[in-house]
């Protein structure tokens, strides 16, 4: 088992003069893209930055991001990529709970990061790329500039964190899954595996680098089989279907939103797929309807998926060569057992509806960062146990049948309800709040707000969205809010959102 560093070494020495990285009219080399990272690696030593420390990583999707997160794992350190429309008060959690040293962003993010760092003890340099420079700021270009192309190799271990990446907990504090040079390796290997993927390949992402789906399903596979990936800034269906053609992509990846809106602008008379090979389908279950119309229409196997940040990618995927069933995630990938367990710990017989469990060296020793009420809760006996309801067929294929009760997840991004009731309760004016998610055919789900005002008091919809956009990553903030004068709620005092879900579906039919 390779460490990621020397698996990039291994690919740059056999790929020196082939695109590494394609992004907009750039293009750079394995021999450019490793004397690149070699001098982040030098520059980041420079600087007094030693093996195990947290960078956080608040950038766009760009080359120098590529450049950025190799640099930080060949020189031992630990990325802590950001997801960009988080606010300071995200940012500040992450980056108090990681203690992290130092960060890597763009001139334009910089406002945010500025408000945070009074904020973050610990965080000793902020490395910013752009034209202007911040005073008491390093400039990404200079660092990288002025570095060598030597650098002390770390005494690392394929159990050493090189990630860690946030994702939110349904108690609202958002909880830190570490990632290994072994756990990213397991999963790289089936995932490569399961696609067929060769150095042949090019992989078009139009995922932000910041996901854990861009960074193990495409970045990772793609240095480590020595493909070419295809960047593209952010998701857009018109950018996408033109990246595509225009560098004849073979691989993509993406969530069901990405596919109802690539099939609402595709143009044959413009759009030249036939070198599309397979496409991949995460972050929620994908409507059969939309994987037929899309293996019709664009001529490329569609397989489905499911998995988790903390198993670092897929843990099951629907079969390239073989059935493919419909509404089925698909099977375990190479090197990953799963199984369904009932409230008691005890796997349930095939087609009975439990508790989704996976097991695998593409989960990480360390498990959550900093979290032992999290590990205890979610790592049992060597299992990962999801929270996410389903069931196995005979033939061993994974079907769910619901998700961890309250999380929404709008366009493949994961909304956890009581992170934005507690936003909303803050309101002078809310007396409770319930947030829900509610059917959408393209988002999948739209997040609603249920909301008791305090007697006497009045306020508008658009009012309480954009209270709330203010506050958190604008993804997050409810689109609809309903007003009411009390909600259900148990013997406890406890909300019973079930009883607001059961008024949404009893109103659709």
């Amino acid at each position: 088992m390779q460490l990621l560093s020397e698996m990039f070494e291994r690919s740059a020495k056999e790929s020196k003069e082939k695109p590494a990285v394609l992004f907009e009219e750039k293009e750079v080399t394995y021999q450019e893209l490793k004397e690149l990272t070699d001098k982040m690696t030098n520059g980041l030593q420079e600087m007094g930055i030693e093996p195990g420390e947290r960078i956080l990583e608040f950038m766009t999707n760009r080359i120098e991001f590529v450049i950025s997160h190799f640099g930080i794992i060949k020189s031992g350190a630990t990325a802590v990529p950001i997801n960009v429309m988080y606010k300071p008060y995200e940012i500040v959690y992450i980056a108090n709970d990681t203690q992290a040293k130092g960060i890597v962003t763009e001139s334009h993010l910089f406002p945010i990061v500025l408000e945070c760092m009074p904020q973050i003890p610990t965080l000793k340099y902020v490395i910013v790329l752009g034209e202007t420079i911040p005073e008491g700021t390093l400039s990404f270009q200079s660092l990288i500039s002025k570095a060598g192309t030597t650098f002390r190799k770390p005494d690392a271990s394929v159990d050493d964190i090189v990630s860690i990446i946030y994702t939110s907990g349904t108690t609202g504090k958002p909880k830190g899954a570490t990632q290994t040079h072994r756990s990213i390796y397991m999963n790289v290997i089936g995932d490569i595996a399961a696609n067929k993927l060769t150095s042949s390949d090019r992989l078009v992402c139009a995922l932000p680098l910041f996901n854990n789906f861009a960074l193990s399903v495409l970045l990772m596979p793609t240095f480590f089989i020595g493909g070419s990936m295809v960047l593209v800034d952010r998701f857009e269906a018109g950018k996408v279907l033109d990246r595509l053609s225009r560098f004849k992509g073979t691989y993509y990846a993406g969530t069901p939103t990405m596919y109802i809106y690539l099939l609402e602008h595709l143009d044959p008379k413009i759009h030249n797929l036939q070198s599309l090979r397979v496409v991949n389908s995460g972050g929620a279950h994908c409507p059969y309807e939309v994987i037929k119309d899309f293996e019709d229409k664009f001529g490329a196997d569609f397989l489905d998926g499911y998995g988790f940040t903390e198993g670092c990618g897929f843990s099951t995927l629907s079969p390239l060569v073989g059935i493919r069933k419909k509404n089925s995630v698909g099977i375990p990938i190479s090197n990953i057992r799963v199984k369904v367990v009932d409230d008691y710990d005890q796997e349930v017989p095939k087609g009975t509806v439990g508790e989704i469990c996976d097991k695998g060296d593409h989960h990480s020793i360390h498990c959550y960062w900093n979290n032992s009420e999290a590990n205890t809760k979610s790592y049992r006996g060597g299992w990962f146990y999801s929270g996410d309801m389903g069931y196995l067929d005979e033939d061993g294929y994974l079907y769910i049948t619901d998700r961890k009760a309250d999380l929404i997840i709008t366009g493949g991004q994961n909304i956890y309800p009581v992170e934005v009731e507690q936003i909303i309760y803050t309101h002078p004016k809310v007396a409770m709040a319930a947030v829900i998610g509610i059917p959408d055919k393209v988002k999948g789900e739209l997040a609603k707000a249920y909301i008791v005002l305090k007697p006497g008091e009045s306020t508008t919809e658009q009012e309480i969205i954009e209270f709330v956009r203010s506050r958190i990553a604008k993804y997050k903030a409810p689109r609809l809010v309903e007003f009411v004068k009390s909600l259900p709620q148990g013997p406890t005092g406890k909300i019973l959102k079930r009883e607001l879900r059961e008024e949404i579906l009893k109103s659709k039919r």
